[in-house]
């Protein structure tokens, strides 16, 4: 990784959360290395590779969380790594599919992995899921359940198998 300097991380983090707070797409893309890694798994099934892959997980992310918006509470960085870290307060309405007006507030994490030519070439984030579901009411509360105890507890869900494979649901 290259060495980047704090007040270039802090300028990228202020244009990245201005960005994603516009709801514009071609915004965040700009932010992006042609051939950026996004490696975002809570949403995304599976790591994506360059601007227009993305553009499908950015479009499905403001179809899925209307009025979305994102503040920051503190940046980390380690400019001799050229990374930093960009811990947020996101919120935001319900998925029209969920047919509620509930609303989400949860904190999380943009992680920037890299940057080529002043822009983003690999990024992944981190958030509590089950939290904002849950307010949502998508999800049941979790009680006393502790760590994955309350996903296995969820009804329907296909139950976890031998050495923790997953088994597959019934018919």
């Amino acid at each position: 990784m290259s060495p980047v300097s704090a007040d270039f991380l802090r300028d990228f983090a202020d244009r990245w959360l201005a960005a994603w707070n516009s709801h514009d797409t071609g915004g965040v893309l700009a932010l992006l290395h042609p051939g950026v890694c996004w490696d975002e798994r809570v949403f995304w099934p599976h790591p994506l590779r360059g601007r227009e892959a993305v553009r499908a997980y950015v479009d499905a992310i403001w179809r899925a969380m209307p009025g979305y918006e994102v503040a920051a509470i503190q940046l980390f960085t380690a400019t001799d790594d050229g990374r930093a870290l960009v811990l947020f307060r996101q919120r935001g309405a319900a998925p029209p599919a969920l047919g509620t007006d509930r609303r989400f507030e949860v904190q999380g994490c943009d992680i920037f992995l890299g940057f080529r030519d002043g822009l983003l070439s690999h990024y992944t984030a981190a958030f509590e899921i089950a939290d904002m579901l849950q307010q949502l009411g998508a999800l049941p509360p979790r009680g006393e359940l502790k760590g994955g105890a309350y996903l296995l507890s969820l009804p329907g869900r296909a139950g976890a198998g031998p050495a923790g494979n997953r088994a597959e649901a019934p018919a």
